[in-house]
C-alpha cells in the first residue's frame, strides 16, 4: 500500500515538475500547463477504462488489469472482494446442492408453495405419493393437482397448520398423511407420508379385537351363568362360596371389558357427519346421571355443584354422549376421596364451542401421567383402579366419542389442586 501511494506521489510530482520545464524550454506556458495535466488525466481515464472493462466482462473470465499506483490498490481490493464472493457463492452452491440432494432423497413428499398456492419446488417422493413432478408442475396451483374435497376444504380454512389423512391422488390403495405449515413470507411447506401400513395395521387390530371380543362373549356368558347358579346354592361350603363369588365378580369385570373393547372397535376411525345425530338435552342428561350416582356410587359423599346452560342442546348420538358424561362424572367420584367437591359445567366458550367441564378438588394427577390417561388400560394407580372395578378403557371411549363428534378432550391436573376434564364440541353441533 505504501509503495502504491509513493508511486502515485511521484507521478503527481513529475506532472507538476514538467510544467516549469516545458514552460522555460518552450516559453509556451499554456502548453506547459495543459500538456502534463492532460497527460495525467488521460492516463487516469485509461486506467478507469481498463477497470470498467474488467468489471464489465466479469472477473471470472478475465485477468485483473495491470495498473499502477492507487489504481493497483483499487483493483487489488476489488479482486479480493470478488474472490471472497466467489468462495461464498461456491459454499452456498455446495450447501444448496447437498440440501437438495438430502430433501430429494427423503421418503416423505415435500412441496414448497407460495402465497397463491402455486408449486415452487418438489422432491422426487412428491411424484410417487402426490403425482407432482417438479419440472412439469412448477407454477401450477396445488388444488388443481390434488382434487380431494377434504383437501380443498382444508386449504380454504388454512391458517398456520393443517393435518389431514386421505387417499393418494394417484393411487387409491395408498393412504397418506398430509401436513402443511406456514414459514417465511407467504410460503407454505407441504409434506406427505405413506401411512398405508399403519392404517392396515389399525384395521387388522380393530378386526382382531372385535372378533376376539365376540368369540369370548359366548363362553364367558356360559361361565357366568354357572357361577351364578353355584353362588345361589345354599349348600355350598363357605370357603367355596367365597371363591365362587370372587370368580363371578371377575367374570363380570371381564364382561365389561369386552363390552368396552367392542365399543372402542366401533368408534375408532369413524366420524359422524355434520348433520347426523338427534337433539340432546345435555343439562337433563347430566342431572339424571348425577342423581343416579348420588343414589349408588357416591352415597352422597361428594358435593356436586352444577352450572348448566339449560338452553344449550347438542346434536349427536345419545348413547355415546351419555357414556361421555357418565365416564367423566363417575371417574370424578370413584377416584377422589369422600367429601370432594365436583363441579359440573355445561356452557358455550369464547370460541363458540359447547364444553362440558368436570372439575374436582381431589388429590390431582402427576403431570407425567396426563398424556397417557386416554390410552387403553393405562392406570395411574393400577391397584386402586382394579379395586373399584374400572376397566381402564373409560377415558379411551370418551376421547373417541368426542373426536367422533368433531370435538376434543383436554385434561388439566396438578397434584394437590384437583383435576379438570373438558370435552368440547364444535359449533356446528350446537342447537339452541
Amino acid at each position: 500500500m505504501n509503495n502504491a501511494w509513493s508511486a502515485e506521489r511521484w507521478r503527481i510530482a513529475l506532472t507538476l515538475l514538467a510544467i516549469p520545464l516545458i514552460g522555460f524550454s518552450t516559453s509556451y506556458w499554456e502548453l506547459a500547463v495543459a500538456l502534463p495535466l492532460v497527460t495525467y488525466t488521460v492516463w487516469n481515464l485509461y486506467q478507469t477504462y481498463k477497470l470498467e472493462k474488467w468489471l464489465r466482462t466479469g472477473s471470472f473470465r478475465g485477468k485483473a488489469p495491470d495498473t499502477g499506483g492507487v489504481w493497483a490498490l483499487i483493483v487489488q481490493q476489488i479482486y479480493r472482494q470478488q474472490r471472497k464472493e466467489r468462495q461464498r457463492k461456491k459454499r452456498l452452491r455446495d450447501l444448496l446442492k447437498r440440501y437438495n440432494a438430502t430433501v430429494s432423497a427423503l421418503p416423505d413428499a415435500t412441496v414448497i408453495l407460495n402465497d397463491n398456492w402455486e408449486i415452487e419446488w418438489a422432491n422426487r417422493s412428491a411424484e410417487e405419493l402426490l403425482g407432482i413432478e417438479r419440472t412439469r408442475d412448477t407454477g401450477l396451483r396445488i388444488d388443481n393437482l390434488i382434487r380431494d374435497p377434504d383437501f380443498i376444504g382444508a386449504l380454504k380454512k388454512f391458517d398456520k397448520e393443517m393435518n389431514l389423512e386421505l387417499a393418494s391422488p394417484i393411487n387409491a390403495d395408498l393412504m397418506i398423511a398430509l401436513r402443511m405449515v406456514s414459514y417465511g413470507k407467504g410460503k407454505k411447506l407441504l409434506t406427505a407420508r405413506d401411512i398405508s401400513q399403519r392404517v392396515e395395521l389399525q384395521k387388522t387390530r380393530k378386526a382382531f379385537v372385535a372378533n376376539a371380543s365376540h368369540e369370548l362373549r359366548t363362553p364367558l356368558t356360559v361361565i357366568s351363568g354357572y357361577l351364578e347358579i353355584l353362588e345361589m346354592d345354599q349348600e355350598l361350603p363357605p370357603h367355596l362360596a367365597e371363591a365362587v363369588a370372587s370368580a363371578n365378580e371377575q367374570a363380570g369385570r371381564m364382561r365389561r371389558i369386552i363390552e368396552d373393547l367392542l365399543v372402542l372397535s366401533r368408534l375408532e376411525g369413524t366420524r359422524l357427519s355434520r348433520h347426523s345425530g338427534e337433539r340432546l338435552n345435555i343439562s337433563a342428561i347430566l342431572r339424571q346421571i348425577i342423581n343416579d350416582l348420588q343414589k349408588t356410587v357416591s352415597g352422597k359423599s361428594h358435593l356436586f355443584r352444577l352450572d348448566l346452560d339449560e338452553g344449550l342442546c347438542l346434536r349427536g348420538n345419545e348413547a355415546e354422549i351419555q357414556s361421555v358424561c357418565m365416564n367423566l362424572i363417575s371417574n370424578a367420584v370413584k377416584y377422589t376421596p369422600d367429601g370432594t367437591r365436583v363441579d359440573v359445567r355445561w356452557y358455550r366458550n369464547s370460541a363458540g364451542h359447547a364444553c362440558l367441564d368436570v372439575e374436582d378438588d381431589g388429590p390431582g394427577i402427576p403431570v407425567e401421567h396426563l398424556p397417557h390417561l386416554t390410552e387403553r388400560f393405562y392406570r395411574v394407580d393400577a391397584g386402586r383402579s382394579r379395586e373399584i372395578g374400572g376397566t381402564g378403557l373409560g377415558l379411551s371411549i370418551v376421547k373417541h366419542v368426542v373426536q367422533r363428534h368433531g370435538g376434543f378432550l383436554h385434561i388439566d391436573s396438578e397434584p394437590g389442586l384437583g383435576s379438570t376434564f373438558r370435552a368440547c364440541f364444535p359449533d356446528y353441533r350446537l342447537l339452541s
